[in-house]
């Protein structure tokens, strides 16, 4: 069996141009510019316009950072469709919207002007939560971190932590790259979850016995342990 399954995997190639085009989405996705420039250089892979990577890496590192200002002023003047409550599109995403003036919102209170974030929650934040009922409990929730002088005291004070910030830069990084034509996340990641779930199916609904990856990281398919035993020959 394991013979059999080996001389099989052995026979399987992959084309160097789709490895390489899987290397590129994820140069691509993650945001690595000069790193991308450089393969497309050297392995002749096609790719599409990489200048927006530096763009959109710029946007996220400014959330990351907490200037909100920067990072929506970026923004306006790359894709305004997304902070637009009615984009001609048609495809507003009040969501993302909220989500960003959420966070500017909260970069203001960390500031501890306490003035100039009440006149954002009224002219920005609230009227989002108008147009969208389920956002008004999000907004009651932001606007508990005045309940304290710099809102560390505060019910909501979890909003304050860096991971806020990180999760406001990742839907923002996401919504970027849907209005750049591009997937919101590389194909390989995609693929191994795809793999994971055809090896749970051929396993427990189908009882076949074949070679598994079951180190992501490893990526190296091994026959389970009952079966290598049952294709070795027995000593006596």
């Amino acid at each position: 069996m394991s013979v059999e399954w080996d001389a099989r995997l052995q026979a399987v190639e992959l084309p160097k141009s789709m490895v390489n085009a899987l290397v590129l989405d994820w140069l691509v996705n993650q945001g690595h510019h000069d790193a991308a420039a450089a393969f497309v250089r050297e392995s002749g892979t096609p790719a599409g316009d990489l200048d927006g990577i530096a763009e959109r890496m710029s946007i996220r590192q400014a959330v990351e950072a907490g200037r909100m200002q920067a990072a929506l002023e970026a923004l306006e003047a790359l894709h305004p469709a997304l902070l637009s409550v009615d984009p001609p599109n048609g495809g507003s995403d009040l969501q993302l919207l909220f989500a960003l003036q959420q966070q500017h919102f909260i970069e203001l209170v960390r500031a501890g002007d306490v003035a100039a974030a009440l006149t954002h929650a009224q002219h920005k934040l609230a009227p989002l939560a108008e147009a969208q009922p389920a956002l008004v409990e999000p907004l009651e929730l932001t606007m508990m971190l005045l309940a304290s002088a710099d809102g560390a005291d505060s019910p909501s004070a979890h909003l304050l932590h860096p991971s806020q910030r990180r999760r406001t830069a990742t839907a923002l990084n996401a919504a970027i790259l849907r209005a750049q034509s591009r997937a919101e996340e590389p194909m390989l990641p995609a693929m191994l979850r795809e793999l994971q779930r055809a090896q749970v199916e051929l396993r427990e609904r189908h009882g076949v016995s074949f070679p598994q990856v079951d180190d992501l990281r490893e990526a190296v398919p091994r026959l389970p342990s009952t079966s290598r035993e049952a294709a070795s020959p027995s000593r006596g």
